[in-house]
């Protein structure tokens, strides 16, 4: 009787310790962002990517409505904060090449380089500026190298969206 009123109490006192070291957990990255709007400006290119523009500005988009931390705004003046996006660089490298012909690629590396400034729209505040973000993608060209990098220009602006998200809302 005593032994097992001991197990209790002893189960009870390991049960309290660690649902106490949960009671302070905080879904996501903890950091409360200075603003609870966005205004996300159309993506600028500056590289050549045909019709790349508004598959990229609603990737961006849509990953902020669906983390749910911050609200869009229409405007830039309506907003807490304003991002502009620029795309500076998409690129392709040889990855792999075909077996039977050496000159010509199967696999590429799909590279795309933008830079992101986030601003207060009101007073003028440069909460970063130029920041540089890179995301990578291999590309099979067994369908053909256009239709290819066709298909995979939206998983690269969900990688881009992702690492925007990232850097406007997580600690910098």
């Amino acid at each position: 009787m005593l032994r097992r009123t001991f197990q209790f109490h002893l189960l009870a006192c390991l049960v309290a310790l660690l649902t106490a070291g949960c009671a302070g957990y905080r879904l996501g990255t903890g950091s409360i962002p200075e603003f609870n709007s966005l205004h996300i400006a159309p993506v600028q290119m500056k590289a050549l990517v045909p019709q790349a523009q508004p598959i990229l500005t609603a990737a961006i988009r849509d990953a902020f409505v669906k983390d749910g931390r911050l609200g869009l705004s229409s405007t830039a003046e309506a907003a807490g904060a304003s991002l502009r996006v620029i795309v500076r660089d998409y690129r392709r490298d040889v990855a792999t090449v075909r077996p039977g012909d050496t000159g010509l690629a199967r696999k590429f590396v799909v590279t795309l380089t933008a830079e992101a400034t986030l601003v207060n729209p009101s007073d003028g505040r440069i909460f970063f500026t130029g920041r540089r973000i890179e995301v990578k993608r291999d590309v099979f060209t067994d369908s053909g190298q256009q239709q290819a990098e066709y298909q995979i220009l939206p998983l690269l602006a969900q990688d881009l969206a992702d690492k925007l998200t990232h850097a406007v809302l997580d600690t910098w």
